[in-house]
């Protein structure tokens, strides 16, 4: 059984290259006790990763990378965290990342999730994640799976990632919404740093279909859940309900 071990997963489809830095950068750098799953999500136009370590056969979106990861982790024990990283993630620094950020889960027990501040030229929608000259953490309304790390034992009673929300959309919102409605705490790390450089896939030609077509698909999918689960101002109790609370 594990007391602080962390579960690390990166999904990689077809981006073998970025997948190996992220890799290796976690190899050499963090200090933490963890295990380091690389799932391979169908990639048909790259070779895996040299570090993959669960293959699926066939592509089945991001959620279902995550899942497949989540499976073989849980088969090996209980873990005091989860830490989600996509290919379009970038560490900046020889920083190591996870340490401080899993202390803080270990130390603060209302803690449930925790990111790493995103660099200013990151390219992403998400602007409250980008780093602050501020203190070293901040809580804020909602976590991205971009670099998530989330308490293992309260994601799990929380139901974890919903195969239903397939692409990946809507899970980081309806995580951070249990959050708040617990009182639970989500902390942006001021003191270490990620980039997350958006669509990397599509510029180089390597995800089998457009981004535009990846948006509106991913959209929809998150609507029909996400509406079904919580009605039709699900939207609103998503990103606006108790968010100005948070935005400090």
């Amino acid at each position: 059984m594990h007391h602080n071990k962390v579960a690390i997963f990166i999904t990689n489809y077809n981006m073998p290259e970025r997948t190996d830095a992220l890799a290796v950068y976690i190899l050499d750098r963090v200090q933490w006790p963890y295990e380091l799953f690389v799932i391979d999500n169908g990639s048909d136009l790259c070779p895996p990763s040299k570090y993959t370590n669960v293959r699926l056969p066939q592509n089945v979106q991001t959620t279902g990378g995550w899942l497949a990861g989540l499976e073989v982790a849980k088969e090996q024990g209980d873990w005091l965290a989860y830490w989600f990283l996509i290919t379009s993630a970038e560490f900046v620094d020889d920083r190591d990342t996870l340490t401080p950020m899993a202390a803080l889960l270990e130390t603060h027990p209302d803690l449930v999730g925790v990111h790493p501040a995103l660099t200013e030229d990151s390219t992403t929608h998400w602007e409250h994640l980008k780093h602050r000259n501020g203190n070293v953490t901040r809580q804020t309304w909602m976590i991205d799976n971009i670099a998530s790390l989330w308490r293992a034992d309260w994601f799990d009673a929380n139901g974890g990632f919903d195969p239903e929300l397939r692409y990946g959309w809507g899970i980081d919102f309806e995580l951070s919404y249990k959050a708040r409605e617990q009182e639970r705490l989500l902390w942006v790390h001021e003191g270490v740093e990620i980039r997350k450089v958006t669509d990397i896939g599509y510029s180089m030609d390597r995800m089998n279909m457009t981004a535009q077509e990846r948006v509106g698909l991913a959209s929809a999918n998150m609507a029909d859940v996400l509406s079904r689960r919580y009605g039709p101002a699900w939207h609103w109790k998503m990103l606006n309900e108790h968010v100005e609370d948070y935005m400090q």
